[in-house]
């Protein structure tokens, strides 16, 4: 085998549910791999700018809603739908992390019949959804969340929904059930919907948050990727920008919380979107990097831009990256004061407000 020489900017590398290990793992099939400081090779993501440090062959995994920097990394992994050479493969959050921790997975598993592709579940073998699992279906729709600072779109269709009926907010944003629970999974498995929502929308832009609520057989109601039809079956879910307005979608959830016939109808509904293959996706990601490693580190180079340039942009990305730290350590402050506060809703609404303004 290869031997090749690569460094992993991931603080979880230890943690196999993470992206460092999933790549590490494809890459172990096929090359002796060398983990070093001091590499022909490394693997980054968009949440530390570490890999500036390393001249290199730059390979970026993104999962936020970020495009790559081409100036600045040689390829990239992420959510857009977009061509460029040999440099850029889209493979969205959903399909390389979804469990977090080993308990949610194995609960995961255990839904499905022929439960796991590539760690994934394997919706091509879903159970049949029965009027007897319905009447599991103790909850009319859950809100798992801890992040306030993403879009208000969230809270909008949260509070549109809880006019109708009583929406069980399980995490730490808009908690209303007297602390975050322990399992998002288990926690949706009670409800027949799911208010599935990413951070913000752009085309391509799809997170693990769809997946687990399909999982957990709910009904998920979906706003993020307005392109979300390419990958999975709309019956399957309330696909919000298929919809004219949040009323609208409020009005589909209505009619089918009513109707137990077309609620049991959809949840069997084919989950992903007709000629949509999640194993050819994995086999082109596995092509993708051997194209990569099997080259020179020389060769496989692709970063043209001008020395004298690119040291302004990482000096540019540094610094972002420093403020950025800075923000989250100011708000991790504040918000260990502010925790015996929340109990005041007239502070509660004020924190919402001010946020929502520095989010727009």
């Amino acid at each position: 085998m290869k031997k090749i020489r690569l460094k992993i900017c991931d603080p979880n590398l230890g943690n196999k549910f993470y992206l460092g290990s999933f790549f590490l793992n494809i890459l172990k099939k096929y090359y002796d791999v060398e983990l070093t400081e001091d590499p022909d090779y490394v693997i980054c993501n968009d949440a530390s700018y570490d890999y500036l440090k390393y001249d290199c062959v730059r390979i970026l995994c993104i999962g936020e809603n970020i495009s790559p920097n081409f100036n600045l990394c040689d390829y990239a992994i992420g959510f857009d739908y977009l061509t460029f050479q040999d440099r850029y493969f889209r493979m969205p959050l959903y399909l390389t992390a979804q469990y977090y921790t080993e308990r949610e997975q194995l609960l995961a598993a255990s839904l499905l019949q022929d439960p796991w592709l590539r760690g994934n579940p394997d919706f091509t073998k879903a159970k049949l959804f029965t009027s007897q699992d319905l009447a599991k279906k103790t909850a009319f729709c859950s809100f798992v969340y801890s992040n306030y600072l993403a879009s208000g779109e969230r809270k909008k269709m949260f509070n549109l929904l809880s006019k109708y009926k009583r929406v069980d907010a399980g995490g730490a944003h808009l908690n209303n059930i007297g602390g975050p629970v322990e399992s998002k999974l288990s926690f949706e498995l009670k409800h027949k919907f799911s208010i599935a929502f990413e951070n913000s929308s752009r085309s391509g832009y799809t997170t693990e948050k769809l997946i687990n609520s399909l999982v957990a057989r709910t009904i998920p109601i979906y706003w993020g990727n307005p392109d979300i039809a390419k990958e999975f079956n709309e019956q399957r879910f309330i696909n919000c920008h298929a919809y004219k307005s949040f009323d609208e979608v409020a009005k589909r959830v209505m009619e089918l919380d009513q109707d137990d016939e077309l609620y049991i109808k959809t949840l069997n509904e084919p989950v992903v979107a007709e000629g949509v293959d999640f194993a050819l996706l994995y086999e082109g990601l596995e092509k993708f990097l051997q194209n990569i490693f099997d080259q020179p580190p020389r060769e496989a180079k692709r970063r043209t831009i001008n020395p004298v340039r690119a040291a302004i942009l990482e000096a540019n990305e540094k610094l972002a990256a420093r403020s950025a730290a800075r923000k989250f350590l100011i708000r991790k402050f504040l918000a260990f004061f502010y925790k015996p506060l929340k109990r005041s809703a007239f502070l509660e609404r004020l924190k919402q407000k001010v946020m929502a303004k520095r989010v727009r």
